[in-house]
């Protein structure tokens, strides 16, 4: 099955986030780290988990809206305070989103990034640090 993002939102809570346009994920990643082979040899290298994986990193952006004082600006609130969020979900459609795994949390990271042009609408984007926990998809429909 194929999906666009035209269904597609950013909730933080029960609250859409307004007028955001599109999100997207670094996704998880494992650390690797290569072990010398024993006694010097120059054969392969064996790669091993170095350690917890990281959760990745989380970006959205959409038009600006000043007066989305439980959306926008709640999220500006959490990331100026460091705010571990639990409650912060992707939606790819009605019935798929993404949410950061049990004992995980996301860290917003970079926030009230507005670009005002001359001809067109606001825009603002944040960015987020998924720590503990990978996200996790829920839901498999359209």
């Amino acid at each position: 099955m194929k999906i666009s993002g035209v269904n597609g939102k950013v909730m933080k809570g029960s609250v859409v986030v307004a007028e955001q346009v599109s999100w997207s994920m670094s996704g998880f990643s494992q650390p690797v780290t290569s072990a010398p082979t024993a006694f010097g040899d120059t054969g392969v290298k064996v790669d091993e988990i170095a350690g917890r994986g990281e959760g990745g990193t989380i970006d959205f952006n959409g038009n600006y809206d000043p007066s989305d004082t439980t959306g926008q600006q709640a999220i500006s609130t959490a990331c100026k305070a460091g705010t571990h969020l639990t409650d912060l979900y992707l939606y790819a459609n009605t019935s798929t989103f993404w949410r950061v795994g049990s004992g995980g949390y996301i860290i917003v990271t970079k926030c009230d990034a507005v670009t005002l042009p001359r001809n067109n609408f606001g825009t603002i984007s944040f960015s987020a640090q998924v720590s503990t926990a990978a996200m996790e998809q829920v839901g498999t429909g359209s």
